[in-house]
């Protein structure tokens, strides 16, 4: 049951937050108030926006606001691409795995990349509702608590799968089970235990019979014991005992390996679209909500494709000049106002301030161009009402977007990278009111889209040699035709 009076506070506190509307608060909490316990467990904020007829980025938001007030417990799962399983979940970005994680699932090592394979939810506080979710209760429950509902199998693989389990089991601690299973020639029989990453691989690959044989497989507080067989075909017996101090569940597979290696390479998951953990630091609540976040100097994560954008304007340094600090200071910080709400407005984040600069980063190609399209827009209407004080600025943009590496820098979240430095060497070369693209960002098929669409904008391509890059590079000058 809900408890209404905390739930209140938590409303009462999102509605004080200046960027939250009210109506949209309420919207959001009743459709909080009518779902079941699994569904207030792990939420996807992208799925929960499309069912309940929410904005995609109002209400991530809500989810990062409610995250930072106590309505919800944040989580950065771990989730692998093959089979969909939840290999590790965390509550803090520098707990995840800096460089892979491994799928007992799947025996593979999974690349750790924030754009990618790190799905973000949000459960509700157990100060608000406490969840009836016992994963060890059966096997639908297991199954649910252990891999992700943004990964839905194919109806290949979901029959595959169906005929590949052979059992689940759940022990209390010193409690054992039996389990009959025939060996067959190139089988290999696979017992995970979820809850534990851990797995035991029985590998059937000598030829020579056996009659039926006892095989002893314990469960230990550091995983199962042993962790490799090789045995003749024939039957067996297993006996699985829990040795460990709590109850584990497992689960047992048995198939041909080459068979399971074609099957979840030909009929991967389909995968709903989810909140990754870069474009959770692509977003600017969670930067302005969780910039004091206590994080590892040692932080150091991937990141496969992030758009970044340097701005710089011309022509303040003679507006202090001529005008005065007074003036030219409400001019500039007017400026970084509308740079910032276009920012937001095309789901980015400003990653700092330079002087009269900002670098922000966005998670797509698409909303970096969008948001350097509208901050020119904006920055020359703001220039028609300055007309009368006989004063005007000129924002200058580059943008683009590859690989980069998340870093922690004077206690806020940072990126490093080649792909960092040519953004910025890109909006050197813009004059006021120029955006300047680097080909990658010219190549993304929703950009080219957008510049066939509106035929105000035509893209110039230009080579130009930028410093730090050993050879000359194409380059996009965004140019308006009316």
């Amino acid at each position: 049951m809900i408890n209404d009076f905390a739930l209140q506070n938590k409303v009462h506190t999102l509605k004080a937050f200046p960027n939250l509307e009210s109506s949209t608060v309420d919207r959001f909490i009743q459709a909080l108030k009518v779902q079941g316990d699994w569904q207030l467990f792990r939420i996807n904020p992208l799925k929960f926006a499309e069912q309940h007829g929410l904005d995609p980025q109002e209400c991530t938001d809500l989810f990062i606001h409610g995250a930072k007030i106590g309505l919800f417990d944040m989580n950065y799962n771990m989730v692998c691409p093959m089979c969909g399983g939840i290999a590790n979940s965390h509550h803090e970005l520098d707990e995840l795995e800096p460089n892979s994680f491994y799928c007992y699932v799947c025996d593979i090592d999974v690349p750790t990349a924030l754009d990618g394979q790190v799905e973000v939810s949000f459960t509700i506080h157990p100060e608000i509702k406490a969840l009836d979710i016992d994963p060890l209760k059966d096997e639908a429950s297991y199954f649910k608590y252990h891999f992700s509902n943004n990964y839905e199998k194919t109806t290949e693989l979901l029959a595959y799968s169906h005929n590949l389990l052979q059992q689940f089991c759940s022990l209390e601690p010193d409690e054992k089970t039996r389990i009959d299973l025939e060996g067959k020639l190139g089988h290999v029989c696979q017992l995970v235990s979820i809850d534990q990453d851990t797995a035991c691989w029985v590998y059937f690959d000598q030829e020579t019979p056996q009659t039926q044989q006892h095989v002893e497989i314990n469960l230990l507080n550091n995983g199962f014991a042993p962790r490799e067989l090789h045995l003749p075909v024939g039957n067996y017996q297993f006996t699985i005992q829990n040795h460990s101090r709590v109850k584990l569940g497992f689960v047992m597979f048995s198939f041909h390996y080459k068979e399971f290696r074609q099957m979840m390479t030909s009929h991967p998951p389909l995968t709903s679209p989810f909140l990754t953990a870069s474009g959770l630091i692509n977003n600017q609540s969670f930067r302005d909500l969780f910039r004091v976040q206590q994080l590892s100097e040692s932080l150091n994560l991937n990141i496969k494709n992030l758009t970044v954008m340097f701005t710089d304007l011309r022509g303040s340094t003679a507006m202090y000049d001529e005008a005065g600090d007074m003036f030219a200071y409400q001019i500039v910080k007017k400026h970084f106002e509308l740079l910032g709400n276009a920012v937001r407005k095309h789901s980015g984040s400003i990653v700092k301030t330079m002087g009269d600069a900002i670098m922000a980063t966005f998670s797509s190609p698409l909303n970096g161009f969008l948001c350097a399209l509208e901050m020119i827009q904006e920055i020359d209407q703001f220039n028609e009402e300055q007309k009368q004080h006989g004063y005007e600025i000129g924002l200058k943009v580059g943008l683009n977007s590859g690989s980069a590496l998340t870093v922690v820098n004077d206690e806020r979240l940072d990126y490093f990278g080649q792909s960092i430095n040519i953004a910025a060497r890109i909006q050197g070369l813009a004059n006021a009111s120029e955006i300047y693209l680097s080909q990658s960002i010219y190549d993304d098929a929703n950009v080219i889209e957008l510049l066939k669409q509106h035929e105000a904008y035509t893209a110039e391509k230009l080579s130009a040699s930028l410093k730090g890059v050993g050879q000359a590079v194409e380059v996009y000058k965004i140019n308006k035709t009316s």
